[in-house]
């Protein structure tokens, strides 16, 4: 009994010293923390006038801001971060580009590669919004390695690739590090240009379907006219969604050309076809429009027949075609629906 005792009386006390070690540990880095933070907001208050002078004028030589330790390269980082926030110039960006080259390389690197993923996640959202451009191949080489990463980070890595490359972003597009949905390609396909939209979609038989959609629909959101021969070929395709999106784009793009072909869309069996096709053509000129819309009017979906009654409500003379169809058509839908859209005036 007086052994179990002395045991017990031994885990108590072991389990005591470690959560005083612990204790005291916490408050050794709170010190060390609230302590760092004091000297970056000293160094700040005491070299902000200089760094005013370097990156807002022109007096500054660059060797006098050289930094003096970690400590230093926190503040700066900081206060670059603080620059970005209220001013904005390719002048600015020059010199902080040329500063951070010469100077931070290391320490953009370290964090790069720290163990925690809030300092990495940091690292690179700095690098992008500094516009580092010379820390393109460290940032690519982090692809390199075997360990996997949150997808937080690898959309930061590609951002980086897409704002600093023109090209190396297809290949990671195609083969991404970890799955991506359709909204993390989206994120990452606005902030393409049109340069770069084209140099994707030479390849687009090659992309992942979920890139297949968001690009189709990219096209139409930026309205690129140009890609409208691929929104065709995507009509032809066996995959009902990437039809869909097309039409979308059609729509969006407000084109009049090749009617034809998207009129056998307004008998199709999926309701989302016929739905575009009747935001399609609203664009087309009347006499071409009218027979079509006032098929799709009658259509036993609403969301199709209210689309239709808008679509023919923009048209020329469009208020006296939906008064027609509440004075002559016998469909009790058709008529429901284009009082529905006049009672809106």
């Amino acid at each position: 009994m007086d052994k179990l005792l002395v045991s017990l009386l031994l885990v108590i006390v072991t389990l005591l010293i470690i959560l005083f070690g612990m204790f005291f540990l916490l408050v050794f880095y709170r010190m060390q923390e609230m302590k760092n933070k004091k000297g970056i907001r000293e160094y700040i208050e005491a070299r902000k006038d200089d760094w005013y002078e370097y990156l807002l004028g022109d007096g500054m030589p660059i060797e006098v801001l050289m930094p003096n330790g970690p400590l230093e390269l926190e503040a700066i980082d900081e206060l670059f971060f603080r620059f970005s926030y209220h001013f904005s110039s390719d002048e600015i960006n020059k010199k902080v580009n040329t500063f951070a080259a010469l100077y931070m390389s290391d320490y953009y690197s370290k964090n790069l590669h720290s163990r925690s993923s809030g300092v990495r996640i940091n690292a690179l959202n700095k690098i992008s919004l500094f516009n580092l451009t010379f820390m393109l191949d460290p940032v690519s080489k982090v692809l390199a390695k075997r360990k996997i990463y949150p997808k937080a980070e690898y959309l930061l890595i590609y951002e980086i690739i897409i704002k600093f490359s023109r090209t190396d972003f297809i290949a990671h597009f195609i083969h991404p590090k970890v799955p991506l949905g359709e909204f993390d390609y989206k994120r990452l396909l606005l902030e393409l240009d049109e340069t770069q939209i084209s140099l994707l979609a030479e390849d687009f038989n090659e992309l992942p379907d979920v890139l297949q959609l968001t690009l189709i629909e990219i096209i139409g959101v930026r309205h690129y006219l140009d890609w409208l021969p691929l929104l065709h070929e995507c009509l032809d395709s066996p995959a009902q969604e990437l039809r869909i999106r097309a039409l979308k784009s059609i729509a969006k793009l407000e084109v009049a050309d090749a009617l034809k072909l998207y009129e056998g869309f307004s008998h199709s069996d999926v309701w989302e076809e016929r739905l575009m096709t009747a935001k399609i053509f609203r664009s087309a000129p009347t006499e071409e429009a009218l027979p079509v819309l006032k098929h799709l009017i009658k259509d036993s979906t609403y969301p199709v027949r209210a689309q239709a009654a808008k679509s023919i409500k923009s048209l020329k003379n469009g208020q006296q075609a939906l008064y027609s169809v509440i004075t002559t058509s016998s469909d009790e839908f058709a008529v429901d629906v284009a009082e529905e859209m006049l009672g809106k005036e």
